[in-house]
């Protein structure tokens, strides 16, 4: 391959977060409302996506994924599906992916975003083109790493990929009519935000459905342990006109209210001005560092 087919295919490859019009087909939905989002303004962790063409070459050159092309139901084998996902996890990279990797983990290393200004710790996370859509949010399914090294990036890149063929995700394919043969997967490469506290709003209520109310989950730390359901987060309930507090239900932090009455507050009006600039009810990750929230995710709200 010439120097310029090389420079042209680790292109297509890569796409950052920040760049112009991402397609959806080529970075997932994930990437797609990161991309939203920073073109509102909001702030999000810088980073880029290793774009679904790298899905495809790593795929191209696993035991039995021209069966796969041919016959995407083999997913419903177990046995099939498994031996894909080990040959996915196993890697390595395939030389081209490895190639177009280095340059962009080089420029999030230079960015000197880690808590001594040095190289940032990084999070590396799924957004096949199926996730976060109006009808399907894939919400958990996937794998996310956090807190990585450069030289671990790599080996999370593979499982991620592979996540799209677990067995929980292939089932939430298939309890919702999905077909199995028209997903990719796309992974984001971000700096790890250090943050004091994580949240998780619904710019409508998930419970009551009431439009008129946003709710608040809130915890210390980086939040995998809330998403993951470890921990019990603060709950707030708040009226959207007023933006007041309605309802407080503290959580197993046992140190008070995870969130300050003026970073709620912030929080609040952060959490409208997406769901203005969306459109639409949206269910949104934030993490709180020093110097404010950064939005990870904002999604439709796919559930009455």
């Amino acid at each position: 391959m010439t120097t310029s087919a090389t420079a042209r295919t680790s292109t297509q490859m890569v796409a950052w977060l920040d760049d112009p019009g991402l397609e959806h087909d080529r970075v997932g939905g994930k990437a797609v409302s990161l991309n939203r989002l920073a073109s509102f303004g909001f702030r999000i962790p810088p980073g880029f996506c290793l774009t679904t063409d790298a899905f495809a070459i790593q795929a191209r050159g696993l035991p039995g994924s021209d069966a796969l092309g041919a016959d995407p139901e083999i997913l419903l084998d177990a046995g099939r599906r498994s031996a894909l996902v080990e040959a996915m996890t196993a890697g390595p990279l395939a030389p081209a992916v490895a190639s177009a990797l280095a340059g962009p983990l080089e420029r999030l290393d230079k960015l000197g975003l880690g808590d001594d200004g040095g190289a940032p710790l990084l999070a590396v996370r799924s957004s096949s083109i199926a996730e976060d859509g109006l009808t399907a949010s894939f919400a958990g399914l996937h794998d996310t790493e956090l807190g990585l090294t450069a030289d671990e990036v790599a080996p999370a890149i593979l499982r991620c990929w592979a996540s799209l063929w677990s067995e929980r995700a292939i089932g939430y394919r298939t309890r919702r009519g999905l077909p199995l043969g028209r997903d990719a997967m796309a992974v984001l490469v971000q700096a790890l935000v250090p943050a004091r506290a994580a949240a998780i709003v619904f710019t409508r209520h998930p419970v009551s459905g009431r439009a008129d109310q946003l709710l608040i989950n809130a915890a210390p730390g980086l939040g995998e342990a809330m998403v993951s359901g470890l921990v019990t987060p603060d709950t707030i309930v708040v009226d959207k006109e007023s933006a007041v507090v309605v309802e407080f239900t503290p959580g197993d932090s046992g140190e008070g209210p995870v969130l300050s009455d003026a970073v709620r507050d912030e929080l609040i009006r952060l959490s409208l001005g997406v769901e203005r600039a969306f459109g639409a009810p949206v269910d949104i990750e934030a993490a709180h560092a020093r110097d404010g929230w950064y939005l990870l995710q904002a999604r439709p709200i796919t559930t009455a």
